[in-house]
């Protein structure tokens, strides 16, 4: 396991491959209302395809990143493929907030609610130097597919990693807990998977869940094949995302990458 998670740490920054995502999340009530019968509950479907890979910030340069371009927005053309390349070094120009802010605000410009990010590489929570932060705690067998795999529960107990929540203005970091799915043959990651949930004052708990599925691929490390992330309260979806991964290819020296930043589209 370790193994794997410190071949992504030394490639990942080599690779760009393309993201689809289908976000569907629920809407506020209508203001009109009939009496006495039961809201409707109304979701929205967006799909949103963007180049995808990996960066690291100036202001943290030990950990990666997700950088994302988005192409196209329900189908319709936002930008040219190609760009991701140019925008890889952004982080090594700014700082962390900065760039995710910006980030957030051009998904949000695009009708994108809770945006969900940086769970792509979770792997990077099992290197060597991390895995100590953690309490394993075997819980039986599983299959993902055709894959016969063993199911570890993990605890966080040391180390500064959370899953972070934004609320609002509201940033809520929460202790990592989840389950490690390996290949029973190898031992080779196949999922990670992350819980939490927040219950504050008298408000109903709402839970958070985001499960990554991996795959080898043919650079030789394990990429995310696809992430699902959802919010449910009382048993209902308030919002899912819904991440597929694809055409991952690995580009050469760094002096091939340049520095740019468009701003999106206008609508």
């Amino acid at each position: 396991m370790s193994e794997e998670a410190e071949v992504f740490a030394q490639l990942a920054q080599k690779i760009i491959g393309q993201e689809s995502l289908e976000q569907i999340a629920l809407q506020p009530p209508p203001r009109f209302q009939v009496r006495g019968e039961p809201p409707q509950l109304r979701y929205q479907t967006r799909h949103i395809v963007s180049e995808y890979g990996y960066s690291t910030f100036r202001d943290d340069p030990g950990n990666l990143h997700e950088m994302r371009q988005v192409l196209t927005v329900d189908g319709r053309k936002v930008k040219a493929a190609g760009k991701l390349r140019e925008t890889l070094t952004m982080g090594l120009k700014t700082d962390t907030d900065k760039v995710k802010k910006r980030m957030l605000k051009e998904f949000e410009s695009f009708g994108l609610r809770e945006f969900a990010s940086d769970f792509g590489q979770l792997l990077l929570l099992f290197t060597r130097r991390q895995i100590e932060n953690y309490q394993f705690r075997h819980v039986g067998e599983q299959f993902l597919g055709a894959e016969a795999a063993v199911v570890f529960s993990f605890a966080q107990k040391n180390g500064d990693s959370a899953m972070t929540v934004f609320e609002g203005r509201q940033m809520v970091r929460h202790t990592l807990r989840g389950q490690l799915w390996l290949r029973k043959t190898d031992g080779v990651p196949l999922r990670v998977t992350l819980d939490a949930e927040r219950k504050q004052d008298q408000q109903p708990t709402i839970q958070y869940r985001a499960v990554v599925d991996y795959q080898l691929s043919a650079h030789g490390l394990l990429l995310p094949a696809a992430v699902n992330y959802a919010e449910t309260l009382h048993g209902h979806r308030l919002i899912e995302n819904r991440f597929r991964y694809a055409d991952f290819k690995r580009f050469g020296a760094d002096s091939e990458i340049k520095f740019t930043f468009e701003e999106p589209v206008s609508k």
